[in-house]
């Protein structure tokens, strides 16, 4: 186990994962990684690209219909 802080980095608070617990979980640094909450506990994993996916049609659906979805909004 490693202990580490919190530190700011602009308006959003950042990590550092030591190297070793990088190597371990196959992660270096310049991959994507996707963040959840579990149970109370931040867990990290390589993003497999569904997520990515889905928030390009995601964003593509919003602007395709803009202003359905401003109407549907109010």
């Amino acid at each position: 186990m490693h202990t580490t802080r919190l530190t700011k980095v602009g308006n959003s608070t950042g990590v550092t994962i030591p190297r070793d617990v990088l190597a371990e979980a196959g992660l270096g640094r310049g991959d994507a990684v996707s963040v959840s909450v579990r149970e109370g506990r931040i867990e990290i994993a390589r993003a497999d690209g569904t997520y990515g996916q889905a928030m390009e049609a995601g964003r593509a659906f919003a602007a395709r219909y803009r202003r359905t979805m401003a109407a549907l909004a109010k």
